[in-house]
């Protein structure tokens, strides 16, 4: 009787996978039923709510058959796949050098390797200027690992110590407070302009170096507007006081003596008149 069933069994297999096959996935899911190519323009079958692999932009263009291979008709609609990875289709020129998550730079857009950079920008280290053109292999230099954000981890040979800008600074400053990443000899214009002009207005072009106004190194919110001869104490007092009568502005008198600089910074803010 055991073997009588496993026979019947046997038979009936074929017909059960078909059958499962068949209410599973339709022929008219992609075919047509007055031919058999070419296949739907609107298939049934949605392949991005069916399964695990969206086809998505570069991906929505390709054959059914470029990932679900076979050389039998049955080999092509057992739909088996060549796996999920990138690898599988796509060469990996990198060598596993950045591992197999390669949607951390390319995109099913385009395989642009411009694309990189843009994602770069999401990082909390936006490649801007001269750091663009920057080959990736220049700062990563293990795989897996992320280089460190410090800018003397790269420029160390830049950030010299001795130069009188840099006396007392913490040997893992900023740079940034007052370097672009343009380079290295441009100090930030824009910048400074914000809090007070000297690259545009009354202070422009009358300056040679940060220690004119600021004499303390490495402390910059400390300024002095009567160094380097920029404006004589005397001067000033000749120009803000008649006498014993000095000016008043903004609530506040001009001390005729024991004036300091932020006296002059509270009237003039922007440096102007």
């Amino acid at each position: 009787m055991k073997l009588i069933s496993l026979k019947l069994l046997l038979v009936l297999l074929p017909f059960y996978a078909h059958s499962q096959m068949v209410e599973d996935r339709s022929c008219l899911d992609c075919h047509l039923s007055r031919s058999w190519f070419p296949l739907s323009e609107t298939p049934r079958f949605d392949h991005n709510q069916a399964t695990d692999f969206r086809l998505l932009y570069k991906h929505a263009d390709l054959t059914c058959t470029q990932c679900h291979s076979g050389n039998t008709i049955d080999e092509f609609h057992s739909f088996s796949a060549k796996g999920l990875d990138c690898v599988n289709c796509h060469q990996d020129i990198h060598q596993n050098y950045w591992g197999d998550d390669c949607e951390t730079c390319h995109s099913p857009q385009n395989w642009d390797p411009a694309m990189a950079y843009r994602r770069h920008n999401e990082t909390l280290f936006p490649l801007l200027a001269a750091h663009q053109s920057q080959s990736c292999y220049f700062c990563h230099t293990t795989p897996g690992m992320v280089p460190s954000l410090d800018c003397q981890e790269c420029h160390e040979s830049d950030f010299d110590l001795d130069l009188p800008a840099h006396v007392e600074l913490a040997p893992r400053a900023d740079c940034s407070t007052c370097h672009a990443p343009t380079r290295w000899d441009q100090i930030l214009a824009i910048n400074h302009d914000v809090f007070f002009p000297i690259y545009s207005g009354e202070h422009r072009g009358e300056w040679d170096a940060c220690s004119d106004c600021h004499e303390q190194a490495g402390e910059y919110q400390i300024f002095t507007c009567f160094g380097s001869g920029c404006h004589d104490e005397d001067d000033m007092n000749d120009e803000h006081c008649d006498g014993n009568d000095c000016e008043q502005r903004n609530g506040l008198t001009y001390p005729r003596t024991g004036v300091t600089s932020n006296d002059c910074y509270f009237c003039h803010p922007r440096g102007n008149e």
